[in-house]
């Protein structure tokens, strides 16, 4: 684990649109193999995640400061928006890194709204150490009952039927899916429904 490893994690989280988990397991399953220290992994991970989001922090502060976006936020929402952050603002953020799809909106929405740096920081701390840290025993307990090793190596040696059965499941999903809107769009258009 060197330090462009550590700052390559950081852009991932920054500046890619694939999951945390993804690019957070996959640095810690090659520090996993590599035999590293995991509570060094660990700390390190800790660190760097949570420099991370800091960045979302300040974006979201430097976007607020911008006189355009000032004009298009209502002051009634910008209001409500305040009171909320000030009453759930901390809790909100910690359970953020537990929950995929909210993670980045709340620490931009904390930055716009100017949320206290120290309320923010500390809860940004807990949660990214707890965040890391289950993450961390996670991996490093299957490196050790199965092997990181192992896993990469079956699905490299048979990558064709990988990629093969996750097309069909995708293709599986998405039919079910279509199909449903379509019932849905049948039930709309008959009369007396």
């Amino acid at each position: 684990m060197d330090i462009i490893e550590l700052l390559s994690l950081a852009a991932g989280i920054m500046f890619t649109p694939i999951s945390d988990e993804v690019i957070l397991l996959s640095s810690l399953g090659i520090w996993a193999a590599d035999g590293v220290n995991p509570y060094g992994v660990w700390l390190a991970s800790w660190g760097t995640v949570f420099v991370a989001f800091l960045w979302f922090y300040v974006v979201g502060m430097f976007f607020r400061s911008i006189p355009l976006f000032n004009k298009w936020m209502s002051t009634k929402w910008l209001n409500k928006a305040e009171r909320m952050l000030s009453r759930y603002g901390f809790w909100a953020v910690m359970v953020s890194f537990f929950v995929p799809g909210i993670r980045h909106p709340i620490h931009y929405v904390a930055g716009i709204m100017r949320m206290p740096l120290r309320k923010y920081v500390t809860a940004t701390l807990i949660a990214s150490s707890i965040y890391t840290g289950i993450w961390t025993g996670l991996v490093y307990t299957f490196d050790e009952k199965v092997g990181v090793e192992f896993v990469v190596g079956i699905l490299l040696d048979e990558l064709p039927l990988v990629l093969t059965i996750v097309v069909l499941v995708v293709g599986f999903i998405v039919l079910r899916w279509r199909r449903k809107v379509h019932k849905e769009e049948l039930i709309e258009k008959t009369p007396g429904f």
